[in-house]
């Protein structure tokens, strides 16, 4: 039997994923002006009243930039370094929603280079996500139940499990829907 679980709640977190691009010279000096940049934006985030533990670097990248000279459509030019890029992106999050435009606007004040999006989401996901699936559980029971009370047999014990979240948490107005199917 399939069982349906479905728990409704308001997001309660804005996350806001940004990148600081740095080019330079050297790696050195396009690491050192990136950790500046970084330095300013994880800054302003403090004065915003962003907990350490809500500012994480998701990616770290150093790469070469090249330069050709002397290059036609049909014959390549020559590759000549350019320099070094440092991309870094930085997760936020947010916990005062009501603040988030504001911190948006800032980040690109102090060094942001790339602001790639605000969403909105429930900060303890895993709870809600084991009510849907009790819920679930409880459905396919029930349903499970109500079969062999018709067919006039008893129910056994459970031979298998599967978990599947046919559904995304997906925003509607003020609430966030998440299901589970069990």
């Amino acid at each position: 039997f399939n069982g349906e679980g479905k728990v409704l709640a308001k997001p309660d977190i804005a996350v806001i994923s940004l990148s600081i691009v740095t080019k330079a010279a050297t790696s050195e000096a396009a690491q050192d002006d990136n950790s500046k940049k970084s330095k300013a934006v994880t800054d302003y985030l403090k004065k915003q009243n962003i907990d350490d533990k809500d500012i994480k670097t998701t990616s770290y990248t150093i790469y070469p930039r090249y330069d050709y000279q002397n290059s036609t459509y049909y014959v390549p030019g020559k590759q000549i370094l350019a320099g070094y890029v440092v991309s870094q992106t930085v997760e936020v999050k947010v916990r005062k929603m009501e603040s988030a435009g504001a911190i948006l606007t800032g980040i690109g004040e102090f060094g942001a280079d790339n602001i790639s999006g605000l969403t909105f989401t429930v900060d303890k996901q895993e709870d809600l996500s084991r009510d849907a699936r009790d819920k679930a559980i409880t459905d396919a029971r029930d349903q499970a139940k109500k079969l062999a009370n018709a067919l006039g047999v008893s129910l056994g014990s459970i031979t298998s499990f599967y978990e599947s979240s046919p559904y995304q948490p997906m925003y509607y107005g003020k609430e966030m829907m998440v299901s589970a199917v069990g």
